[in-house]
């Protein structure tokens, strides 16, 4: 006999209400699923986005851009938000649940140029701190406050002037005449120029140029936009010295001979001329000013140059028939002396040899007796080329420096096939978006996200 089944009335009703339960809880995962799957297409797209950073700039250089220009030269902001679109895509369309992008807009963005290079600076000083380590930056910052204090001696000695000797108590000066005139040949290295004393025999300056109004430091530069005060640092002394030590790592000087568009790179840096030769010459006048310093330094505070000094300006003040004029003849002789060693020793320096930036007797290249005399290369222990060009440009300002670093990065690029219209005010490293997202029923979501490679 078959048997019949019933159902009260309250057990059809437990059973809507828990069917009402079940699909209140499918639709509700359904939504929260769609929603973790916005949030991932977000940020899946901006980390894809930013993975299209220019590969030579990190390769040579070391620093992270989007080439936001995509090889045109100017911002194409609309291209970057096409692609940021196209990447989250594929996440939107993946599962169970479909979701779209409706609004897709940029609230700012950061170009590497803004703020004098803020950007830039900011990965340099990363990239070197990581690289040096702090034994490293102990020892750079030990030194150059070393050299600083030895500077500032020099130049105290240098203004304090020189003791007067009796010329009484001086051994005398050989004979001066016409042709051994200390006065008239130190005239005439002044008047005949210092590039042509200096420079090594058959070493001939490049004459390789750029068009300077065209670089970044000089032209009208394209500007973000916003403000992202949460990714900026607070500047300190060591910030100089890891920009110019990357300086020094990336390019090249007048002693290592480059095949780049400016030879001589460093000493763009500090001259910030169009020409190789023109940055030679600055960064050569600034040589011997430093030199200079250092040499009347040594002659104010040496008993044996003193006492030549006062020599030759006693036979120099009676031969010009001013006796009483012996104390200025004497400063004259002084600086030009100071000058002329100056010149031997910026020669050695091209040459690849060292000056000590203290003299001493051994040290000491040129004779007033003779200062025609070629004395020859100096190898002995001191500085090099390079160690000089470090101090010299301590004194160029620190957003200067940045922006005509960035001037040489640029035209380098350039150099490379497909890169002809390289711009750094064209590259970003930060953007902020705003997005607004369809899902399913129709529901609509909005979220802002900021991405950069300095987090």
């Amino acid at each position: 006999m078959k048997q019949k089944g019933s159902m009260t009335a309250a057990m059809s009703i437990l059973l809507l209400v828990l069917l009402s339960l079940i699909t209140v809880s499918i639709q509700s995962s359904r939504t929260a699923c769609a929603r973790v799957q916005a949030v991932n297409s977000m940020d899946t797209g901006l980390y894809s986005l930013f993975s299209e950073y220019d590969r030579e700039l990190l390769e040579r250089y070391n620093l992270f851009f989007l080439d936001a220009s995509y090889n045109t030269g100017r911002i194409q902001i609309a291209q970057v938000l096409n692609h940021l679109e196209d990447y989250m895509k594929p996440v939107l369309d993946s599962g169970l649940t479909k979701c779209a992008v409706q609004i897709c807009a940029a609230d700012g963005f950061r170009a590497a140029s803004d703020k004098n290079g803020a950007a830039v600076k900011q990965q340099i000083i990363r990239y070197m701190k990581e690289n040096l380590g702090n034994a490293g930056i102990e020892a750079l910052l030990k030194k150059t406050e070393e050299e600083k204090q030895v500077l500032e001696e020099q130049e105290n000695i240098k203004n304090n002037g020189m003791e007067e000797i009796n010329p009484e108590e001086t051994t005398p000066m050989p004979e001066i005449s016409e042709t051994n005139n200390p006065l008239e040949i130190i005239k005439s290295f002044k008047e005949n120029g210092f590039l042509s004393f200096v420079l090594p025999s058959g070493v001939n300056v490049s004459e390789k140029t750029i068009d300077l109004s065209a670089t970044l430091s000089k032209r009208e530069r394209q500007q973000g936009m916003g403000d992202f005060p949460e990714l900026e640092t607070e500047e300190g002394f060591a910030d100089k010295i890891f920009i110019q030590e990357y300086a020094f790592e990336k390019f090249q000087s007048f002693t290592d001979g480059a095949e780049t568009p400016l030879a001589y790179e460093i000493e763009y840096l500090l001259g910030g001329k169009e020409g190789d030769r023109e940055n030679l010459s600055s960064v050569v006048k600034k040589l011997l000013l430093l030199r200079e310093i250092s040499n009347l330094a040594f002659l104010y505070t040496n008993p044996q140059k003193r006492g030549e000094l006062a020599a030759c300006a006693s036979a120099l003040s009676f031969l010009l028939l001013i006796p009483e004029g012996m104390t200025f003849v004497q400063g004259v002789l002084a600086a030009g002396w100071a000058y002329i060693e100056g010149i031997a020793d910026v020669k050695a320096l091209l040459s690849g040899g060292c000056v000590p930036l203290v003299k001493d007797s051994g040290s000491w290249k040129t004779q007033l007796s003779d200062l025609r005399a070629d004395t020859g290369i100096s190898t002995e222990k001191g500085a090099d080329y390079e160690e000089y060009l470090r101090i010299l440009l301590m004194s160029v300002p620190e957003q200067e420096l940045v922006m005509r670093i960035m001037d040489v990065i640029e035209v380098n690029l350039r150099q490379e096939e497909g890169k002809e219209k390289f711009a750094f005010d064209a590259c970003i490293d930060t953007v902020a978006v705003s997005f607004q997202i369809t899902g399913p029923e129709n529901k609509i979501w909005q979220a802002e996200r900021m991405y950069s490679y300095d987090m």
